[in-house]
């Protein structure tokens, strides 16, 4: 949060910094146009020549960049920016995140748009993030905000040259195939919840050295933060084993990474934030993949990337329809699904940008697209960071607002225990080469009334009732700020004044393939359910 992205320009003559960020603007995505601009003598250099990132003047913006509002609904909109951000008076060209928004803030000015009678969503306000953007919705499309033609990356992509792949993912290629051993692994992301899970499954069940790549961060050391989070999961640090089969790399995806002697890479790496003002989810979630593809091309590995059910569940975009009866599978990509969510996107654009890789220049790898990563199937224990995820987010606000309408009673809920997901991982990893794209989640749901009946009996009633009366309760909630706050998770994912649709999948192949290696999901039992729930009310999550 408070990130943002600034530009350093050196040049024997004035620059028009206006010019120069209108061209940008007409190249680039918004995430991608610098937030500040400045033009200084020369940039600062460290004795080895790189970039002296220290020495380089705090970004401030030009006071000549302000712009007054010039229509009514402009003026809303800097009016509803000054409420949120306590500020006198805002610009009608000024940034929301560069004027100290956040992702939180982006629920109030939900609110207090709707208030005034204009319905935006998350993503209008991270991809249109000034009061005459976001008032370009509501006034012509011809207006300024207009989407520029670089915004069709998405559909004038040609993804038939992809479809090959796609059509080879098969159970008769699986059955024909040669099975490829782990051997010795480069992990990413071991200090994850599903990283830190991939890594003991390896050092328990699996033979192999891995070499985990990590940051130092926060003062400690890359090995200091590994042996916390296996202390912390598993009460063992594996100091036996150290740079025997477990070995530290202090790196980064995003950087160049060492020559090592691995035949898997093994991608849990990623910025989880589902919206973000600057690029980190697109450095890392898209850079880091491309940086990982090259490694892996370089080093004759295998690539397994962890990536989300959610880059092909999200809903439809904008009039279009999914052909009645039909689910998605595992040779799916792109049907014209919504992707407007930031960190879907950046998934799917990851796995597009594998499936090229494995189409145009033979990268050996595979896509797991896991579902709702859940409390761990051995013993109920939870993510230390339980409050970033979605679905217990939504369980949250039901429990806030105490009730939910009669059509969610129906409504399937996929737990995938985090043990269990990362055994599953491991093993579909082992698969023949032509098994591309799997989905290792729970295909045991339980309906969202069940679990609500079990929260009841916790001391957390979620009650039924008519949809015009949750929608009443919620607009209650809207006005109060403390849970105003608390409704990020459900707000986030509202398509305007509709409810988010998602999208029917299945994973019958992946499943026939598990099968055919002697594994399957454990049942969703009411006793697990009632198990990690009970477990982070003790710890204070549901408290409002």
């Amino acid at each position: 949060e408070g990130k943002y992205l600034a530009a350093y320009v050196v040049s024997d003559e004035k620059v028009d910094i206006k010019a120069l960020n209108d061209f940008i603007k007409s190249k680039k995505p918004p995430y991608m146009v610098p937030a500040v601009t400045m033009q200084i003598d020369k940039i600062p250099l460290t004795q080895n020549g790189k970039v002296n990132k220290r020495a380089l003047p705090k970004a401030v913006a030009a006071q000549s960049d302000y712009e007054a509002a010039a229509n009514d609904v402009e003026r809303a909109f800097c009016k509803i920016f000054c409420s949120i951000l306590q500020l006198d008076d805002v610009g009608a060209t000024e940034d929301f995140f560069s004027l100290g928004g956040t992702s939180i803030l982006v629920t109030l000015l939900l609110i207090e748009a709707e208030k005034a009678g204009y319905r935006v969503t998350f993503q209008d306000v991270f991809s249109r993030p000034t009061p005459r953007m976001l008032a370009g919705l509501f006034i012509d499309e011809t207006d300024v905000a207009a989407e520029p033609e670089h915004y069709d990356e998405i559909r004038d992509y040609d993804y038939s040259k992809l479809q090959p792949i796609l059509d080879a993912n098969t159970l008769d290629n699986f059955k024909a195939g040669v099975q490829q051993p782990l051997g010795d692994i480069l992990l990413t992301g071991a200090t994850g919840y599903l990283g830190v899970h991939t890594l003991h499954e390896l050092l328990e069940r699996y033979d192999g050295k891995v070499y985990c790549l990590l940051r130092s961060k926060g003062g400690y050391t890359a090995e200091r933060r590994l042996k916390n989070q296996l202390f912390y999961y598993f009460e063992n640090t594996y100091e036996d084993l150290l740079n025997k089969r477990l070995f530290v790399i202090d790196g980064d995806i995003t950087k160049p990474i060492p020559k090592l002697p691995v035949s898997t890479v093994i991608n849990c790496a990623a910025i989880v934030k589902h919206f973000s003002a600057g690029t980190e989810i697109e450095d890392v979630n898209i850079g880091g993949v491309s940086n990982l593809i090259n490694y892996c091309l370089d080093n004759n590995a295998r690539l397994i990337q962890v990536s989300t059910i959610s880059t092909v569940s999200m809903g439809m975009s904008d009039g279009e329809v999914l052909e009645e009866g039909r689910m998605i599978g595992e040779y799916d990509l792109y049907f014209r699904q919504s992707l407007d969510n930031k960190y879907v996107r950046s998934k799917f654009l990851a796995e597009r940008l594998i499936l090229e890789s494995v189409a145009e220049k033979g990268l050996n790898a595979k896509i797991m697209r896991v579902g709702n990563l859940a409390a761990r199937y051995s013993d109920g224990e939870f993510q230390i960071n339980y409050g970033t995820n979605s679905a217990m987010g939504r369980l949250k606000i039901y429990a806030l607002l105490g009730v939910c309408p009669y059509e969610q009673l129906d409504v399937p809920m996929e737990f995938s225990p985090i043990d269990e997901t990362a055994k599953a991982i491991l093993i579909l990893s082992q698969t023949p080469r032509e098994c591309v794209l799997f989905h290792p989640y729970n295909h045991n749901t339980i309906l969202s009334g069940n679990v609500f009946d079990e929260m009841g009996k916790l001391g957390l009633p979620v009650r039924p009732v008519e949809r015009d009366d949750f929608d009443d309760e919620m607009r209650k909630a809207e006005e109060e700020p403390v849970k105003a706050k608390l409704l990020t998770s459900m707000l986030a994912y509202q398509n305007g004044s509709k409810h988010v649709e998602h999208i029917p999948q299945h994973n019958t192949y992946t499943m026939q393939v598990l099968y055919r290696m002697s594994y399957r999901w454990p049942v969703t039992s009411l006793d697990y359910v009632a198990q990690f729930i009970n477990a982070i009310k003790g710890l204070g999550f549901f408290e409002f």
